[in-house]
């Protein structure tokens, strides 16, 4: 029996199924593949979806590729990548240990590649997202300069709400949660000045919670954007707002992890 997701292949056939560098995909009957295709935010198929644009594994090794950061021992490399006038940035665990590159990288590929797929058409996140191999993944690169040690003065007067607002579409439309906005490397101030997010590996799906819990993980998200928000630009951030951060900041001692796999994170608070 051939089902959804499934081809039909030789009995005995045990050889591991190919994989390919698609953007979001759902594989269908026969083998095909219909793609999900990114679309930026005003309306044009992202590059991605673009059969000469995606690359393999042997794509990526001919290079050329710039090193951005090297990461902890159980986090993913990550490289520039150029390919048909398109620059990439790409998230990578191949280099890393047998053990980090089939036991955690492999998961995390998959879990930050479903949010990815998720955020399409969202302004202010990475868009064109697709699986290299599963060790993997690539998205369009935004050039930029990470929040955290720029001044008030480097960032324009609707910096901050242009983030609040896109962070509550991220939620309403991708149904997702990023969790990790409080580190502000994980937020891009662009070359236009725009807001733009990163380092999806923390997010966690909406649909399956339960409504207070929801409006809680959307709070901790809110409160994450104006931590950083009361710092640089404290008469903008008004009450309501500063009221879901000092609440939200009450339950931080309760928050039962830092870091990823118990590894502490000094600079997580820094801005």
């Amino acid at each position: 029996m051939v089902t959804a997701g499934s081809a039909r292949r030789p009995v005995g056939d045990v050889s591991p199924r190919p994989i390919l560098p698609y953007p979001c995909v759902a594989a269908t009957r026969q083998g095909h593949s219909t793609l999900s295709i990114a679309r930026t935010s005003d309306g044009d198929p992202g590059v991605a979806a673009s059969g000469g644009q995606r690359f393999s594994r042997a794509d990526l090794s001919r290079g050329p590729c710039r090193p951005l950061s090297e990461g902890r021992w159980a986090n993913a490399v990550l490289t520039l990548f150029e390919h048909a006038n398109v620059t990439w940035v790409v998230k990578d665990f191949r280099t890393r240990t047998w053990l980090v590159r089939n036991l955690i990288g492999r998961f995390l590929i998959r879990r930050e590649l479903n949010g990815l797929c998720r955020l399409t058409g969202v302004p202010g996140t990475p868009q064109g997202a697709f699986r290299v191999d599963a060790f993997a993944l690539a998205y369009r690169h935004v050039p930029g300069t990470g929040l955290r040690g720029l001044p008030a003065s480097a960032l324009g007067p609707e910096f901050f709400p242009t983030l609040e607002r896109n962070v509550l579409e991220m939620h309403a439309r991708a149904q997702i949660v990023h969790l990790d906005l409080r580190n502000a490397r994980n937020i891009l101030v662009t070359g236009t000045g725009e807001p733009s997010l990163l380092d999806f590996q923390s997010h966690v799906g909406l649909r399956w919670m339960p409504g207070p819990l929801r409006r809680l993980a959307e709070r901790v998200d809110r409160a994450s954007v104006y931590k950083h928000w009361a710092r640089r630009s404290p008469s903008t951030l008004g009450p309501e707002r500063k009221v879901i951060l000092d609440r939200i900041n009450a339950l931080r001692p309760l928050w039962a992890l830092r870091g990823y796999f118990g590894v502490p994170r000094g600079d997580h608070d820094t801005a």
